[in-house]
């Protein structure tokens, strides 16, 4: 019992901690945004990562991938990691990070939708609740000082939501048959394939500069927010349950509202509070089991 306790502990740590510093990537990638274009800031990123992941398995050993699997990891690399994280990046440039985050964090409300679609999955009276709370939190914060958004950020963040969403439901179709870190990793390789010409594309039409904050930023998105992160967030699954999992969300933009403030000197709105106060609430009743 008390092994279980203590088991249960360090998944809650290990969740905070990878929620935080997911919710430092939308303030951190502010840096490296305001000189490097925001497809190359994913070829950075995940270009590291695939380093690091590499050495990580190659202890581990990798499983070899069957090929009726193999059309799931396109999906999750195109879809998952190049096209919805590309739109995260896109969305976090146009927007406050606390806002970009706040959108973002709506990933189990929408999984669940994706879910019906393309699983059949039912979805329950509680998640449809969660979902209605959700949307009002965004009515709430667009509803005030709308003008002054970005809608071409606020569509990129809730593309980047909705791509991922589907990236996640097919995730489900090959997770029981390979381990979370190789599938990590075989998915960012695949989104490296788009990534490449795409970057080379808009550094042909955009102005570019490394400087030392940008590095660095990029080094930081790349070694904590995605391997230290998507390893610690794996290491939570194995210890609570996904349900569990998702109700520290809210952590997310909560993290990134703070960071944003601090360090960007961002506005928080009346509107903003009150929305984010809503949205979490939805959050929770979407996934609380």
């Amino acid at each position: 019992m008390v092994g279980n306790m203590n088991q249960k502990r360090l998944g809650y740590l290990y969740l905070v901690i990878t929620f935080i510093i997911w919710g430092s990537i939308y303030v951190v990638a502010k840096y490296a945004l305001a000189v490097i274009p925001p497809l190359t800031v994913l070829l950075g990123r995940y270009a590291l990562s695939v380093l690091i992941l590499y050495v990580i398995l190659k202890k581990k050993g990798m499983k070899k991938i069957e090929r009726a699997d193999r059309k799931y990891f396109v999906i999750i690399g195109g879809v998952g990691y190049f096209v919805s994280i590309g739109f995260q990046l896109i969305g976090t440039n146009l927007l406050d990070a606390s806002l970009a985050s706040l959108i973002n964090a709506l990933n189990p409300v929408f999984i669940p939708l994706i879910a019906a679609l393309v699983l059949k999955e039912r979805v329950s009276l509680r998640r449809i609740a969660g979902i209605a709370v959700s949307v009002a939190g965004v009515y709430a914060i667009l509803g005030v000082g709308g003008g002054e958004l970005s809608l071409a950020g606020i569509a990129a963040s809730i593309c980047s939501v909705t791509f991922w969403s589907v990236s996640s439901v097919m995730v489900r179709k090959v997770a029981g048959k390979y381990d979370p870190i190789q599938i990590a990793f075989v998915g960012m390789a695949i989104a490296l394939c788009f990534n490449i010409p795409a970057s080379i594309w808009e550094l042909c039409t955009t102005p570019c500069r490394f400087t030392l904050p940008a590095v660095l930023s990029l080094i930081y998105l790349a070694v904590i927010c995605t391997a230290l992160a998507h390893t610690l967030w794996n290491k939570s699954l194995q210890l609570l349950s996904a349900g569990t999992c998702s109700m520290l969300y809210p952590l997310q933009p909560l993290t990134s509202a703070v960071l944003g403030v601090l360090l960007l000197h961002e506005q928080i709105t009346t509107g903003f509070v009150i929305g984010a106060v809503v949205i979490s609430a939805g959050i929770l009743i979407a996934v609380k089991e």
